[in-house]
């Protein structure tokens, strides 16, 4: 199985991360590293991420919204596409 590809490049993303402290911000990139060692099959069975639809949430596509922890305080809303998150 292939690792997961972290693509950063969201405009809305790049905004949240900018305003992030910088405690959240080294979570959050160690959450990263973690991910992207991560399979697919691995990242949603993984207890700390906690992998979980956005029950109201959807793109206009109308492909569902996910969220993931990324520290006790934080989660993160990601879609995936293909291998990509």
């Amino acid at each position: 199985m292939t690792k997961i590809k972290i693509d950063l490049n969201d405009s809305g993303f790049q905004s949240e991360l900018f305003s992030l402290e910088k405690i959240e911000l080294c979570s959050l990139a160690k959450t990263f590293k973690k991910i992207s060692q991560l399979t697919w099959q691995e990242f949603y069975s993984d207890n700390g991420l906690k992998w979980e639809a956005i029950i109201s949430e959807y793109r206009k596509s109308g492909d569902r919204i996910y969220s993931f922890r990324f520290s006790q305080k934080y989660r993160a809303a990601a879609i995936r596409e293909g291998d990509s998150l």
